[in-house]
């Protein structure tokens, strides 16, 4: 798997979460507490219901990329996939905008052209920025984690243990004398001896 389809594999499944909650985020502010099951239920929201299997699916294919980005990083690639936050920022409108309408085409049976004046719509629009650098900046996040997770196995482990023997070569030929303090030269007994 090449490096740009690990960026695709990371930036489309966060692009369709991010769109998706500022999708929900838009209508949730668009529409009263008591209004948002009845807008839901009207414009063609049924396959909500599916949203958590949907979620499963891109959070393991965005598993596979990183597993995938880990490999090739201990295999020595010195370069890190990089997602472009002008992708994730075309991206994620993108994705809306054709939600939107797939959905009314799917419920009405018409392509619906007033659309691009509702209230939901638009502000479903506007959010789709913010949460796109969202996921952009947790694409940025999960892939420098991933690196340095790869850095941290790749890097050889040193352990260097220190012993210190009782005896040293000092301590066996040049014992320091009682009296004098000086060392007494190569004959005499061990300095742990003399006392």
């Amino acid at each position: 798997m090449s490096r740009r389809n690990v960026v695709w594999l990371i930036t489309l499944p966060l692009a369709i979460v991010g769109s998706q909650v500022a999708h929900a985020a838009g209508y949730s502010l668009a529409t009263g507490e008591g209004e948002l099951a009845h807008a839901l239920a009207t414009t063609g929201h049924g396959y909500l219901a599916y949203a958590p299997l949907a979620l499963g699916i891109c959070a393991a294919v965005v598993v596979l990329a990183l597993a995938r980005e880990l490999v090739g990083a201990l295999g020595g690639e010195e370069r890190a996939a990089r997602p472009s936050a002008l992708l994730f920022s075309i991206l994620a409108p993108a994705i809306f905008v054709a939600q939107e309408h797939f959905e009314r085409l799917a419920h009405d049976g018409v392509f619906p052209t007033s659309l691009l004046v509702e209230k939901t719509f638009l502000l479903g629009l506007a959010l789709q920025v913010p949460f796109a650098l969202l996921a952009y900046a947790i694409a940025r996040l999960l892939l420098g984690a991933t690196r340095a997770v790869a850095r941290l196995l790749s890097s050889p482990r040193v352990v260097r243990l220190r012993r210190r023997s009782r005896w040293h070569c000092d301590d066996l030929w040049a014992p320091v004398g009682v009296a004098t303090g000086r060392r007494l030269g190569p004959r005499g007994p061990p300095s742990t001896l003399v006392v």
